[in-house]
């Protein structure tokens, strides 16, 4: 028997703003029809694990082994052929938007430790928006897959957001303040603007929207991802249609940014060497950084490494990773250095 899915990279896939489902079609072939079809559920795990993780990888394997069949649902049969070597068909696949995240963070938890902030200014009408919609759709979504979001005070917040308005290219100046005033790893950022379009049926105001959301880097000031989502809705007043157009939009970046997310914090797909702090804690000298910094940059996976201090309370360095944090906690692991703690961009060590 032969079975083969669609291309995981660019497997047609559904994901509705008015349901917590991740739909997607595979193609399945073998002997007969139900042979076929049998095959249908395991490619499917396949596909929505490929979303997140590069297929061939220890933790692509690990994660494809670790989600129960039960939790994915097989649907209609959406094309069918028959051949000399028995029957393909394409099947529609249905799961629990989230799954593959929860799975990876179950087995990886040190990634559910990375510190997300969530800051998107909204507008409808040009007018700034108190309370955005956008963002508490994005927001809602990264818990639900188990990330772990900053819950910082509205003055912070809106401070922040203030911060963003200011500094749309959000150089240099502008992310250090935003990492210190958070205490995130990652910033989840962009804007988001509604505007009517005119009525609609029933006396209802129609409005679209649209939201450009990226993922930074607070440490290096790299771009992990971008995307833009555009969509609609209509309301009895530009209020309740703006929102709710907002809010579609944030719920279309919700499916995907966690996945997006995740495979970042996996060192998938990212351009350069990411940016971690290394806390070591007392006692440590000079001498002992030094030495190890000469050791991580024999490595093919460690670019500059610089001690920002060293005093009684211990050290903090710097150094760049083409890797995950588990991957640079492993590093040093193997390099006699003890790894206490770790977060989505900063490691503890003791020497």
């Amino acid at each position: 028997m032969t079975i083969s899915a669609l291309a995981l990279g660019t497997s047609s896939l559904a994901q509705t703003a008015a349901t917590d489902t991740t739909v997607l079609e595979v193609q399945v072939s073998g002997p007969t029809r139900d042979a076929a079809y049998g095959q249908a559920i395991g490619k499917g795990i396949e596909a929505l694990v490929a979303r997140v993780l590069t297929p061939g990888t220890p933790a692509y394997t690990q994660t494809v082994a670790a989600i129960p069949r039960n939790e994915v649902r097989l649907g209609r049969v959406v094309r069918e052929g028959t051949g000399a070597g028995g029957v393909t068909m394409t099947v529609e696949i249905s799961a629990a938007r989230g799954l593959v995240e929860r799975a990876v963070l179950r087995a990886q938890p040190g990634l559910a430790q990375t510190r997300i902030a969530v800051i998107i200014p909204e507008v409808i009408l040009r007018r700034p928006v108190p309370d955005p919609a956008a963002e508490t759709e994005i927001g809602r979504s990264l818990v639900e897959s188990g990330l772990r979001l900053v819950d910082a005070s509205q003055q912070v917040l809106n401070a922040t957001r203030e911060i963003v308005r200011g500094s749309p290219s959000l150089n240099a100046q502008a992310l250090a303040e935003l990492r210190t005033r958070l205490n995130a790893d990652l910033l989840v950022t962009g804007e988001a603007f509604a505007e009517e379009y005119g009525a609609v049926a029933g006396g209802l105001r129609g409005y679209t929207a649209r939201l450009e959301v990226k993922v930074i880097d607070l440490a290096s000031g790299q771009v992990l991802s971008t995307q833009a989502f555009q969509g609609s809705a209509a309301g009895a007043t530009d209020a309740v249609a703006g929102k709710t157009a907002l809010m579609n939009v944030g719920k279309a970046a919700g499916a995907l940014l966690p996945g997006k997310i995740i495979g970042a914090l996996q060192g998938a797909g990212t351009t350069a060497p990411r940016a971690y702090v290394m806390r070591a804690g007392p006692p440590v000298t000079f001498a002992q950084l030094n030495a190890l910094g000469t050791r991580l940059r024999g490595s093919s996976t460690v670019g500059a490494f610089t001690i920002r201090s060293v005093d009684q309370a211990g050290a903090v360095a710097e150094l760049q990773f083409t890797g995950s944090v588990t991957e640079l906690a492993a590093l040093l692991e193997s390099l006699g250095v003890q790894v206490s703690g770790l977060t989505g961009s900063e490691i503890t060590v003791r020497f």
